[in-house]
């Protein structure tokens, strides 16, 4: 929540706009395990290039390197979160509210070097998702003419579910 109250304040809203929004929210937690690498992967990644459906994640560390982030210059940069530390990524729900002015992180786990094959990786992500009926409708204080409208209105709701029927994870 404090977070939520940082960005909320960023974006000239009431710091405590987005709490009626995500209490009670459709947010998970998982936990990821890569196991060991035990034949050649090729050119194969342990998770492709995507963004994340919600509106941020967080993640605390992971067991091993890998975490890459596609920088404004195309460049792929490994991310290693340092203990104490908490890795923020912006997800697709935050960046249709903000009109694409916070961009969806753009990230991948990449295999490590030969030498660590043998490692697994383990990661705990927080997928941070409000209540379905929240409004993703672009601010207001976001649209201007450099940066037009782009998205159609939507609820949290009926994203999740076009995402998840886009990805496969969903019957329509």
């Amino acid at each position: 929540m404090e977070l939520l109250s940082a960005i909320a304040t960023y974006l000239e809203l009431e710091p405590d706009y987005f709490e009626p929004w995500v209490k009670g929210g459709n947010s998970i937690i998982r936990a990821i395990h890569y196991p060991p690498i035990t034949s050649d992967p090729g050119d194969s990644v342990r998770a492709g290039q995507h963004e994340d459906i919600n509106l941020i994640t967080l993640l605390m560390g992971a067991s091993a390197e890998g975490l890459e982030v596609l920088n404004k210059q195309g460049e792929w940069v490994g991310i290693t979160a340092i203990p104490g530390s908490l890795v923020v990524n912006v997800g697709d729900m935050l960046q249709r509210l903000t009109n694409g002015y916070l961009k969806s992180t753009t990230h991948r786990v990449v295999n490590p070097p030969k030498e660590k094959w043998s490692q697994p990786r383990y990661s705990i992500p927080f997928f941070l998702h409000p209540v379905g009926k929240m409004p993703l409708n672009a601010l207001a204080q976001c649209i201007n003419d450099a940066r037009p409208k782009a998205f159609d209105d939507i609820t949290a709701g009926d994203y999740l579910d076009e995402r998840l029927i886009e990805i496969g994870l969903k019957k329509n």
